[in-house]
């Protein structure tokens, strides 16, 4: 709340980039689950072969086996993080590949074809998991890698087992195999450009907004702030004033006001010119910042006066702030100017009682500050109206 510059510190936030991995590697397992009920889905129409004598009972453990060590082995490398190692840290390649592993063990056993027409068309869907990750070039990888793999069976069937096939079915299967994941391969890629295209859209709609707001920002401070001095301005004072009212309505505790006035300084731009007394006005600015708290307030309210607001601070707190500022000042010390030259403040201070108005305890504060410029300036004068008539107390050098 103050007006002094803070120098905030500045470094890179690991944390940040951590918490992004973790949210990825939660959304990985969700997916990883996902596809568990995929094998699970296929395991059911595995089992439903074995009933209907197409395989034997231990085929369907097979597959069931191989289900649950793929699905666990990629569950232990997402735990660990060693996924995060690779460029695509969901390994959808790797996990579309491993997910034929299975069914084509049960294709190569399966006596009848179209029965492995069924479990082509299971093997699409893996396939469609791409899409989440994988651009045109990598579904092509994947659609060569699934049609070569199912070659293979059909090379290991000609081999060993020729009664097995189904003669130009067989042709037909492969065919129709290639033009459906071609399809998915072009219109999935597609589909991920598009994608891409909007998170890279949002992305840079994000960072235009952050500097929008960032903008905003400076051109808040810079309305709030002085030109000469970097203090708040009067405007800001007044709301700052506002909200310790408020405050003090909801919960009561003293606050008091200061003002404070550069002595004879109208003699300091008529002797040593306009600049030396900007030249003043930024050094006493800078000297008050150094001798407030955080939550204290100072700003320039007009000309060579300036006003503090101090929170949680009773008058004789206030008193003792507003000497120790008026004793730092009297100690300051300007070469540029002049060896000899030295300047004063006085000071009037006041505390905001919840029966009387802001503008009333404004007021006993300007008249402070006039009794002590009155009583020969350099000093500090406080009224309080609790007192009896509100009788004025005087420190000086």
């Amino acid at each position: 709340m103050s007006g002094r510059t803070t120098e905030m510190e500045v470094g890179t936030n690991a944390s940040a980039p951590q918490r992004r991995d973790e949210t990825q590697q939660k959304l990985r397992m969700k997916r990883l689950g996902m596809a568990s009920v995929s094998y699970m889905v296929t395991l059911s129409l595995v089992a439903s072969f074995y009933y209907q004598s197409l395989i034997p009972l231990s085929l369907v453990f097979v597959f069931l086996s191989l289900s649950i060590l793929l699905n666990a082995s990629f569950f232990l490398v997402f735990h660990l993080n060693l996924n995060l190692r690779y460029k695509d840290p969901s390994l959808t390649l790797a996990q579309i590949v491993a997910s034929l592993v299975p069914p084509l063990i049960v294709m190569y056993y399966l006596d009848a074809g179209q029965a492995r027409a069924i479990l082509l068309l299971i093997a699409v869907v893996p396939a469609l998991y791409g899409i989440l990750a994988l651009n045109t070039r990598q579904f092509i990888y994947a659609v060569v890698i699934m049609v070569g793999s199912y070659l293979i069976v059909l090379a290991c069937l000609w081999s060993n087992r020729p009664e097995a096939l189904a003669g130009t079915l067989e042709y037909v299967q492969l065919f129709t195999l290639i033009v459906v994941l071609t399809q998915v391969a072009l219109i999935g890629g597609y589909i991920n450009s598009l994608r891409k295209r909007i998170r890279d859209r949002n992305l840079a709609l994000n960072t235009a907004m952050e500097e929008l707001n960032e903008a905003l920002a400076v051109i808040r401070d810079m309305a709030n702030r002085d030109d000469l001095t970097g203090l708040f301005n009067r405007r800001h004072l007044f709301d700052v004033l506002t909200k310790e009212v408020n405050r003090y309505q909801r919960v009561p505790g003293p606050f008091s006001v200061c003002m404070m006035d550069v002595d004879h300084f109208k003699l300091v731009n008529d002797i040593h010119g306009h600049q030396a007394g900007d030249h003043v006005l930024r050094e006493v600015a800078a000297n008050v910042q150094k001798q407030i708290r955080s939550i204290d307030c100072i700003g320039r309210w007009g000309g060579e006066e300036f006003l503090l607001v101090l929170p949680q601070t009773s008058i004789a707190g206030a008193v003792i702030k507003a000497e120790r500022i008026r004793s730092s000042i009297e100690a300051l010390r300007f070469p540029q100017i002049g060896e000899d030259f030295r300047v004063t403040v006085s000071l009037g201070v006041a505390e905001y009682h919840g029966d009387t108005g802001i503008e009333q305890t404004m007021a006993l504060a300007d008249a402070a500050l006039y009794q002590a410029k009155s009583a020969g300036r350099n000093r500090v004068v406080s009224i309080d109206p609790t007192e009896t008539a509100g009788a004025a107390s005087m420190t000086a050098s």
